[in-house]
């Protein structure tokens, strides 16, 4: 053998040399300490490795949810992409001024279709008529009396439905809110 092969027969025939030339007792106190020397080294390096696991493992579970991320940017570029026609189309079949009712139900057909394959995408509808206003997700566009206390900062009507992609926003829901105050009392 050559190199570092040949350099550790070379160390372990040292060492044995060594240890055959000692009393038994020593001898068994000089391996011992070989063995924790050994040991120590073994933890070190155990130790070392368990690190640059951890390491491997955050780097790939980083990568993942950075993929993840993307991947819904991605679907949210498409689906706003393809929304403002798929809503034009909702406008046409609400508007549905002279046309045919077989042209209005192919239409609904196709709006439908449209819908599902957003959806299919990621695409969901934002909180409706009766839950709190949210800014986040929603548009006050009025605001509206309202007698119940229970109906004060809740949203009593939809303009438009609002629609988002996971965390991120498509469009909010445009909505008019509900305002309670308290009746006056006149004597």
């Amino acid at each position: 053998m050559s190199g570092n092969g040949q350099d550790v027969e070379n160390e372990a025939a040292d060492q044995g040399a060594n240890v055959v030339d000692l009393p038994v007792d020593e001898e068994k106190v000089a391996l011992q300490q070989r063995v924790n020397e050994l040991e120590a080294r073994l933890r070190t390096v155990s130790a070392a490795f368990k690190e640059k696991q951890d390491e491997i493992q955050a780097t790939k579970e980083r990568l993942a949810r950075h993929a993840m991320v993307e991947e819904e940017i991605r679907r949210g570029e498409v689906v706003t992409s393809l929304f403002e026609p798929v809503e034009n189309l909702n406008r046409s079949i609400q508007a549905n001024r002279g046309l045919p009712e077989e042209t209005v139900t192919g239409l609904r057909m196709i709006h439908t279709e449209f819908m599902a394959a957003l959806k299919k995408l990621g695409l969901e509808e934002t909180s409706g008529a009766g839950a709190v206003f949210d800014p986040n997700n929603h548009e006050a566009i009025a605001t509206q009396p309202v007698v119940d206390p229970e109906q004060d900062n809740k949203i009593i009507m939809v303009y438009s439905t609002g629609y988002r992609i996971g965390k991120r926003l498509v469009r909010p829901a445009r909505v008019v809110i509900g305002r309670y105050e308290e009746p006056s009392a006149e004597a």
